[in-house]
């Protein structure tokens, strides 16, 4: 009997080993009732062909983390979660995933991005901690028509940003030269992170020392502070940047791919704004990268990450076998056409996958969609270096240390300075080093 199959066989008689309950418990973050609609439908079609009820709970993304917490303390923790890169590390650093399903399911997968998996693998480098659902990439969105009208550079330089941010900021006549994160939210933490990458700014090193207080950090935080006269007024996040850039109040916004939708269709972009602009889509372009010491982009991959404690691990099983099944797999990503960016290769080359049924795709066409799609091989976070994985960024994230720095600097006026000794003593305080 060969090697693999001996693991096959060890790997089923201990799932089959496991006592099974009534129901699989499964958390999600898609709180959108139009999102929750569709994975219930997916919900019910499983439960139809297995005879396997699920019990399936939205979690708003900055309460994932907490609320897991909490369950776990309680011994009350789901089966199953689809959780962001950060919060699947922290739970991968306390030991609360299994490692074994998602390590088979990729490997037996064949065709899963090396950009997407490499944000779920374990320090270790042979296992991974949760498998790859979808993802997103995140950058600058930017009103191309006024950039070329002004004479502008595309704003994927530090310089080109401040010059046009100082050259639209207008606010007392309501515009406003970008839009940043300045709230203790992920957002904040997402839009800075882009900032300091591209400066060679990190949290740790390669050995995993702690260096967030190095020189490149504090020239990122300066730069964020003086950009930050030129943005909108208050805690903004990625609603304030979404309403305004719509309502052509700023020509620069940070945000994901999930603004697709928002730029190409009236239904949607009439949520925000009172009149549908149709040439939005066409004079919108995006720059997913940025550039000062170094180049860096940014994004995000969500995964489902099995719970080591569930007790349903062969029902867990085969929920993700029908979940990644291409028609229920390209259904929930059509959920929000942009924003969930498949992880598999088969799907992204597929025409089923571009042809959305809301025609979003169409607009933009099939060459953009595929290039920003394979943006997330470039993708960077705080918590991968140079091929080394730190879970511990996921505690950090989980209690929103960066943003509660930002917020101080913004609220209080508080230094570069300030901020990084305030950074510095609440991860020694977070992960013990």
């Amino acid at each position: 009997m060969t090697v693999k199959k001996i693991f096959f066989v060890v790997f089923l008689v201990l799932m089959l080993s496991v006592t099974m309950t009534a129901k699989l418990v499964y958390w999600h973050t898609q709180e959108e009732e139009s999102r929750q609609q569709v994975i219930a439908q997916i919900v019910e079609s499983f439960t139809i062909e297995t005879g396997i009820e699920v019990d399936v709970v939205a979690i708003e993304e900055n309460e994932m983390f907490s609320r897991l917490a909490a369950a776990s303390a309680a011994e009350t923790l789901p089966d199953l979660i689809e959780a962001g890169a950060e919060t699947i590390l922290g739970l991968g650093a306390d030991g609360l995933l299994d490692t074994a399903i998602p390590t088979r399911f990729i490997k037996n997968g064949g065709d899963f991005y090396n950009g997407a998996t490499r944000f779920v693998i374990t320090p270790a480098g042979d296992e991974y901690f949760a498998v790859p659902y979808h993802g997103w990439v995140q950058g600058i969105w930017y009103r191309k028509d006024w950039f070329e009208k002004a004479g502008l550079a595309e704003p994927t330089t530090w310089e080109a940003i401040m010059e046009a941010a100082k050259y639209s900021h207008d606010p007392q006549n309501g515009m406003y030269g970008i839009v940043l994160g300045k709230a203790n939210d992920a957002y904040a933490e997402q839009v800075f992170t882009i900032f300091a990458l591209s400066n060679g700014a990190r949290i740790f090193d390669k050995e995993g020392n702690v260096i967030v207080n190095s020189p490149e950090m504090k020239e990122v935080l300066q730069f964020y502070k003086d950009l930050g006269e030129y943005s909108a007024p208050g805690h903004t996040y990625w609603q304030q940047a979404r309403e305004l850039f719509l309502a052509g109040k700023t020509p620069m916004m940070f945000y994901s791919t999930y603004i697709m939708d928002d730029l190409a269709l009236a239904e949607i972009q009439t949520q925000y704004i009172s009149n549908f602009d149709p040439e939005l889509v066409e004079n919108t372009e995006f720059a997913p990268m940025m550039t000062h010491s170094r180049s860096s982009s940014f994004g995000q991959v969500l995964s489902l990450a099995v719970i080591k404690s569930s007790e349903n691990k062969l029902d867990v099983l085969k929920f993700l076998d029908f979940v990644f099944e291409p028609d229920n797999y390209i259904k929930y990503i059509h959920m929000a056409p942009g924003g969930m960016l498949p992880t598999r290769s088969s799907i992204a080359e597929s025409e089923e996958f571009l042809n959305d049924p809301k025609g979003i795709y169409r607009r933009y066409g099939a060459e953009k969609i595929k290039a920003i799609i394979y943006g997330m091989e470039n993708i960077e976070k705080f918590g991968y270096v140079e091929g080394r994985v730190f879970p511990e960024m996921g505690k950090i994230s989980g209690a929103f240390t960066i943003g509660n720095g930002i917020v101080m600097m913004f609220d209080n006026d508080a230094t570069p300075d300030q901020v990084l000794t305030f950074w510095r003593e609440d991860i020694r305080k977070l992960i013990g080093r």
